[in-house]
């Protein structure tokens, strides 16, 4: 299996900024076999990047969220159903969506389901203290089919990566919690030590945040791993 890089732009990037962004990326990204990088974009602008993005060999598109309903009377929702074919991956329990919008276990497992539903690979992210309930709020055929995400949650880890040793000593946890599915890290990667967390055994690919909103530098960064 390729092994994944994750570009979260969350709220940063306006449209226009998102396309300078590809177009800065595009010049300096070098493809590979062995790596999927997923960006993860707004809504608002998606069938634009989709578009723009068709012949980049390599990438994948995230909706940074989906709605816990099906189509219909769910005012300001975006169904699973319109993503289909749009986007290959939903990044799903991010802790922003947990703080500010309260999304709960039961929230983010009904996002995974509609997500399968429509072929659309979902990453949960989750810190330790979520492990377990958002594991087992999932049916036992969704989790075979789930990648993970581990975003620590404490102000240090926000800012900062937790150690290599301290990751690499709660995969095999997580491992177990989770039937030995893909796992990312998500906390305080950055262009300085995404290359030293890469290297963790067992770990699937990286998260960024801030780290990616300057798609030259995230290119750059890319092609030193």
């Amino acid at each position: 299996m390729k092994k994944m890089i994750l570009a979260n732009w969350k709220a940063n990037l306006s449209t226009e900024r998102g396309l300078q962004w590809l177009d800065d990326f595009s010049a300096i990204y070098r493809p590979r076999l062995d790596l999927e990088v997923i960006l993860a974009v707004p809504v608002l602008y998606l069938e634009r990047i989709a578009h723009q993005t068709e012949h980049l060999p390599g990438l994948a598109l995230a909706a940074q969220g989906v709605s816990s309903y099906p189509q219909g009377s769910y005012t300001g929702a975006t169904p699973a159903a319109w993503l289909r074919g749009l986007v290959g991956y939903t990044l799903i329990g991010h802790r922003e969506r947990r703080r500010y919008f309260h999304e709960t276990v039961q929230d983010v497992a009904r996002q995974a389901y509609e997500s399968l539903s429509e072929d659309l690979q979902p990453i949960v992210c989750f810190d330790r203290d979520l492990l377990i309930p958002q594991a087992a709020a999932m049916a036992a055929e969704e989790l075979g089919k789930m990648f993970w995400a581990y975003t620590p949650d404490t102000p240090t880890t926000l800012e900062m990566a937790r150690s290599t040793a301290d990751i690499a000593a709660f995969l095999p946890k997580i491992a177990q919690k989770t039937d030995n599915r893909p796992v990312l890290y998500g906390g305080g990667v950055t262009l300085d030590n995404a290359g030293s967390l890469w290297q963790i055994p067992g770990l699937s690919g990286l998260m960024l945040g801030k780290g990616c909103l300057d798609g030259a530098a995230f290119a750059a960064m890319i092609n030193r791993l």
